[in-house]
Formats: structure tokens, sequence, C-alpha cells
């Protein structure tokens, strides 16, 4: 069919034509189209609302839309999630057919188009452009001054969003984190003091190679394989015992496991349960009966000698030991969480909770050799420090230092940097003289008794 361009420019302009190619665009925009005839197939569409009948024929089309097998920024249970709760969407309907769909999701003053899909017969032909140009007279009419997206290069959209004026390509990187539980898990986490912790928690451990890899191994990768660990017939650990001295990094062995694994961080302090023993125990069993609705989670309790001594006749401290030595059990029956338990003293800990049957593993945690104590000065002084500085001397002076003690001597020497800085009115290095100054006001947590009673305790209580 020809058509004369002079004659009937209005109703090119009506968005009821669809061209298969850009030529009419072209010159319409170009106005020379007076002086034109131009072979088109033509066929009607139509723009309108999305309504929640569309779904079905709107997901048709955004399964298919798909960038060599990456999902869409926005997930499809976003979108409906959006389109369901009204912010703005558009269709294009061909004979009563979803050919192409544009949606929203509003945020404050800001709109993040969150889908612009079209079926793979009628791409390229104009009909996203349309789509956008209706999407924004319903996003500006309830007050969005911004409009975002963001595509997978190769994504369908890139030509109508330029010829809708949006400005791209931009240097842009989209991160993304799916978190490891719903809605509904997400409420016990918040109640229970929940949170997540950032992976870089783990690589930034130091002090003890040997046991840093041990955890890794035994812990961490049969928890983050499951499948693996199941066909070769290993159970993933449930519970384990981190003991050793004051200011040896067990909490922060704990998080960085929760981050390692991508999984909440929940801290259970027993004495914050409640007034008088019973109520302890008693809100340990609420505690452990609410994570029963959790998936995934690390969790955390500290000096727990303090809770699970030996047990005496009559002790007020008893029935708080029961409801642990009750509740460790069920808690561990479900794969994919973790109970870790920290104390100082492990020989205080009653004989029933240190069996293999409640926890896998029970882990001495030292202060760090030489060579971790060199890897911890390293990691905290190596861009401040001058050449002068000898690491390797103050390693050799450190002996009994914890990861903690070390992190003190940082601080102390830096002080004296700090102050220079303020005297001399511009930056200055650690010298070796600020941690000299540091050594000798410095005192190891570890004495020669106490590494004697840590390796006896080794000898005795250590499984793994």
């Amino acid at each position: 069919m020809v058509v004369n361009l002079a004659q009937k420019p209005r109703e090119l302009f009506q968005g009821i034509l669809l061209f298969p190619s850009g030529v009419v665009q072209e010159s319409l925009a170009a106005g020379n189209y007076p002086h034109q005839r131009v072979a088109l197939i033509m066929a009607s569409w139509m723009i309108r609302d999305l309504v929640n009948a569309d779904l079905d024929g709107a997901i048709r089309i955004w399964e298919e839309s798909g960038v060599n097998n990456k999902e869409p920024v926005f997930s499809i249970a976003e979108v409906v999630a959006a389109v369901t709760g009204g912010d703005p969407a558009v269709v294009a309907e061909i004979d009563g057919q979803i050919v192409g769909t544009a949606c929203s999701i509003l945020d404050n003053d800001r709109a993040w188009i969150c889908r612009l899909a079209l079926s793979s017969d009628w791409r390229n032909r104009g009909i996203g452009s349309e789509l956008l140009a209706a999407l924004e007279q319903r996003l500006t009419g309830v007050g969005v001054t911004r409009m975002t997206s963001l595509l997978h290069e190769g994504e369908i959209g890139d030509t109508a969003f330029l010829n809708q004026n949006f400005v791209g390509p931009m240097p842009l990187r989209f991160f993304d984190r799916r978190e490891s539980y719903g809605a509904s898990e997400a409420q016990i986490i918040h109640d229970l003091g929940g949170r997540l912790i950032p992976s870089s928690d783990w690589t930034r451990l130091s002090g003890g190679e040997g046991t840093h890899s041990l955890i890794e191994r035994a812990i961490v990768l049969p928890l983050a394989n499951p499948r693996v660990a199941e066909r070769v017939g290993l159970r993933p650990p449930g519970a384990a015992i981190l003991f050793g001295p004051p200011g040896t990094g067990k909490t922060s062995i704990a998080r960085g496991i929760a981050g390692k694994l991508g999984w909440p961080f929940i801290e259970v302090f027993p004495a914050q349960l409640g007034v008088t023993a019973p109520d302890i125990a008693a809100g340990i069993q609420t505690t452990f009966d609410q994570l029963r609705e959790v998936d995934h989670a690390v969790v955390f309790i500290d000096e727990v000698d303090e809770v699970a001594s030996h047990r005496q006749e009559a002790s007020a401290g008893q029935a708080i030991t029961n409801a642990l030595l009750k509740v460790i059990p069920s808690f561990r029956d479900r794969q994919g969480r973790l109970l870790i338990c920290a104390t100082n003293n492990v020989s205080r800990l009653d004989g029933a909770f240190l069996r293999t049957g409640r926890f896998d593993f029970v882990i001495p945690i030292g202060p760090p050799d030489r060579t971790g104590r060199i890897e911890t000065l390293t990691r905290s002084l190596g861009e401040i420090m001058s050449e002068e500085i000898d690491l390797e001397l103050v390693a050799d002076q450190t002996e009994g230092f914890t990861v903690a003690d070390l992190d003190h001597l940082v601080r102390t020497a830096t002080q004296s940097s700090f102050e220079r800085s303020l005297v001399t009115e511009s930056d200055t290095l650690l010298l070796q003289s600020d941690l000299d100054l540091a050594l000798r006001i410095s005192r190891p947590s570890v004495g020669a008794d106490d590494a004697a009673s840590f390796a006896s305790d080794i000898e005795t209580y250590a499984r793994y």
C-alpha cells in the first residue's frame, strides 16, 4: 500500500500506524515528508494503562526479553508487585494481544522504569518509544521529576530510551544483592537483633593462618556447599565452640563466618533474657523457638561459660545450663544454621555441654604466632609507616600479644604520629620511635602461665 505523506501527516502522528522501518519517523523529523511517497506496511496499535488482567500476557513478554540468559535488573516479582500496587504501567495492544509493556517503580520523586519489553515479532518498529512517551505522561502527572533505568548491554530498550531523550550510555556499574531470607524471616531476625555482616570481615581476619584455614575447610565450605557435602555423605556442622584467652578474636571469627556465608549474624545474650535463672532459661527457649523459623543464620553466644558452667545440685544456674542443653540438639537438627559459642575458660563448661553430639568442633583460638603478628601489623601499618620500620623486629618483641593487643599497640603508636603532625602542620609517616614508645608501655595479654594453661586446654578439650 502507498501512502501520500503530504495528505496524511496527522494520521501518522496519532500513533495508530505501525512502521516496519525508521524511514517515516526520520522523514517527519526532517520536515521533508510532503515531497515523498513511502511504502508502508500498516497495522493499528493502542497504548493504554496496564491492568491486572494483562499480567499473564505481560509476563509472557517479560520472560522472552532476557539478554544472554541474564535476568533483568528488576525481577518479575518486583515488577508485578509494583504494577499491582498501583505504580504507573502501560501496554501496547494489537488486535487484542499485548505486544509491549513499560512499567515503573516509584521512589519519591524518582521513577525507575523497571521493565520496557516488546514481543519478539514487534520490535524495532517504534512501539518502545511510544510506550515510554505514554509512561512519561503518567509519571509526570503523579509528580515524578526524574526517570531512571538500568539495562544490561544489548537489552531491549536502548533505542527507545535514546529516542525519548534519555541520556546514555553512562559509565555506571550495577551492584545487586539478594538477601538470603524472606520477609517473615526478616522480622524475626530484626527482633533478635540480627544483621548481615560484610564478606570483607572474613578476608580481614588475620593472626593465625592455620586456624583460619581449618575453619574455612571444616565449617565454611561444607555449609556453603551443602549439595556437594550431601553427595559425599558429609553432614555440615551445626555447632562449634571457640575457646582461648580474651582478645584473640573469637567474636571476629564468628562474624567473619557469617559474612563469608552471607547469613544473618544473631548474637544471643542470655544474661539479658531475664533477671532470675528461670527467666533466663525461659528466654533461651523462646529465642530458639523463634530461630526455628529462620532458614539460615549464624547464632553466637559469647562467654558461654557464664551460663553453662558445671552444674551443681540446687545451683541457680542449673536451669540455664539445662535449657541450653535442651535447645542445641533441636537447633542443629535442621541444616543451614550454625551455633557458635565462645569461652575464655573452656574448663569451666559442663561436661555434657562439651559432648560430641552437641558440638561438632571445639577449636582453640590463641594469640597470633610470629608470622600472624607480622601479617596483622602489615595490614594495619602498610600505607602509613616509614621505610625505617622493621616489622620483623616488632614481631619478635610482641610474643603473647593478642590481635586486640596489637590493635592497641598500633593505636598508641599512631597517636604519637598524629600529635607530631599537629605540631609540624603536615602529615608524617609512622616512625620506628613511635612503635618503640608504644612497646614500652604495652603488655601482652597472654603471659607464660597463660600460654601453658592454654596449651593444656588444647590437649584436653580441642576437637577438630
